[in-house]
């Protein structure tokens, strides 16, 4: 390809002194001979600005002995009638080669000065590219194409495996690229091990026909780039090494930096765990604690109170009964929660009337509900669904704790169940301060808890249970809110069809 451009380049040189020649046999009638041969300084100039020195050189020669076969006396002929065109003939020729030179000098310093702004831009584009990716492998292909586009040859980038010292192909251009041999994959973890330079132009492993270079920060190297010319004797040249150097000087700094960024994030959820797990002690502390001391308080009373009365009596057994039963809930929440978390919580499914479940649900935590007017709508003629009896009566109670929990004092709950379409939806709507639209959705997660509710019990795993629930069941949970301080919990269950004979269910 190069060869066959200086042919070319030799070519139009030799249409341009004979352009020239074509041109001057015009001009005798009006010019003199010496005007003349500066026309021949022309391709000179030419040559040197477009082609270089070699046709610049060849273009002072030719003119010469051009001038000389068609202009000087005796015409088509190379001898002179007069001795001083010889000085001519030299004088010509010196003037030619220093503007030959020094065309070719101002020539190369402006190609320089172009590489070098094309290499500041693509170093700044680079730059620029690192600071928006966020892993590994972009980096890998914007580096190796970046690289492909500056010196034109082969480029595969080579990381190493997670957590081995084996060396991977991470990107490489073209893509699909792949080293020779397996022999070239130990030479890239040679250069890995030691962080040298090795193969080709170097004086390590120089009989391989691709060059590697570590890719490194301070004294620790990240990743290797092997390039393979096209050609298996061409070598690289010290500014292509400075250009491969100046890229992979900028990609170690983004490995660098998405390492850093990982152990940052890590950093931090170890330091948001951390504060979790505090959180989430003190709030399980908190919540044993409480029932204990009431239940500890009324059997102390009851112990060391002498004689009491009646009525006395009944309200700390039923104390001890509220508080112990509010531990059950309390740790069945825990239990259930770890038991979503590693997945053996699977429903032991069966055909299951919700009214059957409401009633049960009601009656369980019916101490808590004394205090609220509850209406229940439920219409005869529902549909069964398959669930598990004892969880959906789970979902039901702490749906109803949580009404009563974010209830006004004296408010009403309302219930009810009514099919729509292959689904049965259960809603429960309490009167208190409406959640607002942007924490609808994350009332749902573990442990959240709205503003409103940091004064009251409970360390948000109720509604997170529910939601696991209901989704093993293939159904959907969701709150509505309205203007009117009211907020609604709905959650749906499929109807499948329904057995044909009541000994089914």
């Amino acid at each position: 390809m190069k060869a066959t451009r200086m042919n070319m380049a030799y070519l139009w040189t030799l249409l341009t002194i004979s352009l020239v020649t074509v041109i001057g046999k015009f001009l005798p009638p009006f010019f003199d001979l010496l005007n003349i041969a500066l026309l021949y300084l022309l391709p000179v100039l030419i040559s040197a600005a477009y082609w270089g020195r070699g046709p610049s050189f060849f273009a002072s020669f030719l003119g010469v002995l051009a001038f000389d076969f068609f202009f000087v006396p005796p015409i088509y002929s190379f001898s002179v009638d007069n001795i001083q065109y010889l000085f001519t003939f030299a004088v010509y020729l010196l003037v030619a080669i220093v503007i030959s030179t020094m065309a070719t000098k101002l020539r190369d310093e402006l190609e320089k000065a172009r590489k070098s702004e094309r290499l500041t831009l693509a170093l700044y584009a680079l730059s620029r590219q690192m600071a928006a990716v966020t892993n590994v492998q972009q980096i890998s292909e914007i580096l190796v194409n970046t690289i492909a586009e500056a010196i034109d040859r082969k480029i595969i980038f080579m990381l190493p495996e997670t957590d081995k010292n084996q060396l991977s192909i991470a990107a490489s251009s073209p893509a699909g690229a792949t080293l020779a041999s397996g022999n070239e994959l130990g030479i890239a973890q040679w250069v890995w091990d030691h962080g040298k330079y090795a193969g080709r132009g170097t004086g390590v492993i120089r009989e391989t026909p691709t060059f590697f270079l570590p890719v490194k920060v301070e004294n620790r190297t990240m990743a290797v780039l092997a390039v393979t010319p096209e050609m298996k004797d061409d070598f690289i040249s010290p500014e292509q090494l400075q250009i491969l150097e100046a890229f992979t000087n900028i990609a170690a700094v983004g490995l660098i930096r998405v390492e850093l960024a990982k152990e940052a994030a890590k950093a931090k959820l170890l330091s948001e765990s951390e504060k979790l797990h505090t959180a989430l002690l003190n709030s399980v502390s908190h919540e044993i604690r409480t029932p204990l001391a009431s239940i500890t308080g009324a059997v102390t009373g009851l112990l060391e109170g002498g004689v009491i009365s009646s009525e006395s009596r009944d309200i700390l057994l039923s104390t001890i009964k509220e508080e112990a039963q509010r531990m059950n809930r309390f740790t069945s929440n825990l239990l259930d929660m770890t038991r979503l978390e590693s997945g053996v919580l699977k429903p032991n499914v069966d055909w299951c009337d919700m009214q059957d479940i409401v009633g049960v649900a009601i009656r369980e935590i019916g101490d808590i509900l004394q205090k609220h007017k509850l209406q229940i709508y439920i219409p005869a003629g529902l549909p069964l669904v398959m669930a598990d009896f004892a969880l959906i009566e789970h979902v039901v109670i702490n749906l109803l704790e949580n009404a009563v929990k974010y209830s006004l004092p004296d408010g009403e709950i309302s219930m009810s169940v009514q099919q729509r379409d292959k689904e049965l939806l259960f809603s429960i709507i309490n009167v208190g301060s409406t959640i607002p639209a942007k924490d609808r959705k994350d009332v749902f997660d573990k442990f959240y808890r709205l503003h409103v509710s940091k004064n009251r019990a409970g360390i948000g795993l109720g509604l997170s249970i529910c939601k696991g629930i209901i989704e093993a069941h293939k159904g959907k949970i969701w709150v509505e809110s309205s203007g009117q301080n009211k907020n609604c919990f709905i959650f749906s269950l499929p109807v499948p069809d329904q057995p044909s004979q009541p000994g089914n269910i």
